[in-house]
């Protein structure tokens, strides 16, 4: 494995990434990083199968990019899927979303390409017996915290936070770390809070069972919707964020290289299209996620704008998982280990990215 300096991070080209190099030189030419590709010359007959945890703002540019026509663009077919668990929680905020894009999590559904929390792959990797450290992070769209904590009228401070039930989804996940994150910039300790595993959704504010919760972009949006308010903006804070990756199996990456850099930059596509054509944005809003309400919309959207707009993979958070989580198991890795910014970094340096964006 070969470790460069780039742009202030130390960069991990794997072996993966040198290999590629070899082999798909021509393809990083300009010519075919700009040219859209017909879609009848696929680079791969595989169906990639997107398995996307929830239906959330980090998952937006992958199902946008769906409803575009964005995968066959660029010479690749995929279908997202989602976890029934997280559509019910949707659900009940009126978002419907269709069985075939659902998978079965306790069945062997086969997926090619995962939009999963970085934080809690890593996590995974070190703490759950059998867990292969096969997962690879080719790119994130939530490097910095930008979440929002939502809480009841009588909390209007972060200091009134103290001896509260602060809820978050699980273990390892992006909420969890983002509290104890909060909880060590206040000069606090874990004994100073209640932290509520499985509160995560506005049920769990509407109905008591916590005082204040880590909003994700969508349920910070339900939240507000609901009368609930935005106490704290985490942008504020800046805290390094390990959130929603995009995860390859590393074997896959190695034999399908060019379907892997056919996802990568129409997920890029996407995200220019997201924050510069709202009206495109917000079909796919009311489509998805059963947004009628223009008010949820516009204040959805607002934190669409906030993504990143070139997705390297997330250097900084990636340390701060390995420090909240320590281990004698986490210790084996590096931060360089889990993730592969090759195609990144390669669409970013020629280019590509900018050319997106027709203000540059």
């Amino acid at each position: 494995m070969c470790l460069v300096e780039t742009r202030g991070h130390r960069s991990n080209v794997s072996d993966y990434g040198q290999m590629a190099k070899i082999v798909g030189l021509a393809s990083i030419m300009l010519s075919v990083l700009f040219a859209p590709v017909n879609a009848q010359q696929l680079i791969t007959d595989e169906v990639l199968i997107l398995r996307m945890g929830d239906v959330s703002a980090n998952k937006f540019p992958f199902v946008l990019a769906y409803d575009e026509g964005l995968y066959e663009k660029n010479g690749i077919k995929v279908t997202p899927k989602f976890s029934p668990g997280s559509v019910r929680t949707i659900n009940r905020s009126g978002i419907e979303v269709a069985p075939e894009n659902i998978y079965d999590p306790d069945g062997d559904d086969p997926y090619t390409i995962a939009i999963s929390g970085t934080g809690p792959t890593i996590v995974g990797i070190s703490t759950r017996a059998g867990r292969a450290p096969g997962p690879l992070i080719l790119g994130s769209t939530h490097t910095v915290s930008r979440w929002r904590i939502m809480t009841g009228p009588g909390i209007t401070s972060a200091e009134q936070l103290k001896g509260k039930r602060l809820g978050y989804s699980g273990f390892g996940a992006v909420s969890h770390n983002q509290w104890l994150q909060f909880i060590e910039h206040m000069g606090w300790t874990q004994n100073d809070v209640a932290l509520m595993s499985g509160g995560l959704g506005v049920d769990a504010l509407m109905n008591g069972h916590i005082d204040a919760m880590m909003g994700p972009e969508l349920h910070g949006t339900m939240a507000i919707m609901n009368d609930f308010y935005p106490s704290i903006d985490l942008a504020d804070y800046k805290f390094p964020t390990a959130g929603s990756g995009w995860v390859v199996d590393r074997e896959w990456y190695k034999n399908n290289f060019e379907a892997a850099r056919a996802f990568v930059k129409t997920g890029i596509e996407a995200i220019a299209i997201m924050k510069q054509d709202r009206a495109k944005a917000e079909r796919t809003m009311i489509k998805w996620y059963g947004m009628d309400n223009a008010e949820a919309r516009a204040l959805f959207y607002t934190e669409l704008l906030k993504m990143e707009e070139k997705p390297y993979p997330p250097y900084e958070g990636i340390k701060m998982i390995m420090r909240l989580y320590d281990g004698v198991e986490m210790r084996k890795y590096t931060p360089e280990f889990f993730y592969d910014d090759t195609i990144v970094r390669e669409l970013d340096e020629s280019g590509f990215i900018d050319s997106l964006y027709t203000d540059r």
